[in-house]
């Protein structure tokens, strides 16, 4: 499983630079909003995120071009394996994307901003690890290039869900003012550790259950 692991690693050395220019380009976005502790913070999990939804994609568009599916099949090594290996590669990943994130913190309270909350770290994880237990098994089923516009619905579909429900909200806040404060209210007041913790229990059982079913997918399918 080792050297499964290291072949992802190797392979995503072709990526290193589009991923360095990205860690690079968040961080000047963020030092552009210094003025704003929260806005700067925020383009550093947006870039943990982005990274970390990028290399599944990426690892497996690698091994679908150079055919690598059926040599693994040739190795004295289990499809299940193999699909872990890939699981464990993206949770590599995560670490490596919030370590980057705890950096950039550093950097930031260097300049004046203040210390981003414990929540802040877990919630770019928590959205990779629902986004990656989402594509993964569609990836398996369909490979990158068939399952490309079904990936990209899966990512586009609950920024509209919630550019709609934004506007319901403020359509809905115009009519019943005061109800919909109460609401809003409501919701705030619920403890945000908590929350974000639950949420990261939830999304760890999802990632299990989405590997396991990528373990199906790839032992029943044609090589």
């Amino acid at each position: 499983m080792k050297g499964i692991i290291t072949k992802d690693l190797i392979a995503l050395r072709q990526v290193a630079l589009t991923m360095g220019i990205l860690m690079v380009f968040y961080l000047f976005l963020g030092f552009m909003n210094m003025g704003n502790s929260d806005g700067s913070m925020s383009y550093l999990s947006i870039m943990a995120l982005v990274i970390n939804v990028m290399v599944p994609l990426s690892c497996a568009g690698y091994d679908e071009q150079c055919g690598w599916d059926v040599f693994g099949a040739s190795l004295p090594l289990s499809r299940n394996k193999i699909v872990a290996c890939r699981y464990l590669v993206n949770l590599i990943i995560i670490g490596f994307t919030t370590l980057v994130v705890f950096i950039g913190n550093l950097i930031f309270m260097a300049f004046g901003c203040h210390s981003m909350g414990f929540e802040a770290y877990l919630i770019p994880i928590v959205i990779s690890l629902f986004y990656i237990a989402l594509i993964t098994p569609i990836i398996y089923r369909f490979g990158v290039q068939k399952s490309r516009f079904i990936v990209i619905a899966v990512m586009l579909l609950p920024s509209m869900l919630v550019a709609g429900l934004l506007i319901f909200m403020g359509n809905a806040a115009e009519e019943e003012s005061s109800s919909m404060t109460d609401t809003l209210d409501a919701l705030t007041s619920i403890p945000v550790i908590p929350a974000v913790i639950a949420a990261t229990v939830i999304a760890a059982g999802l990632y299990v259950l989405s590997m396991l079913l990528s373990m199906r997918i790839y032992r029943n399918k044609e090589l």
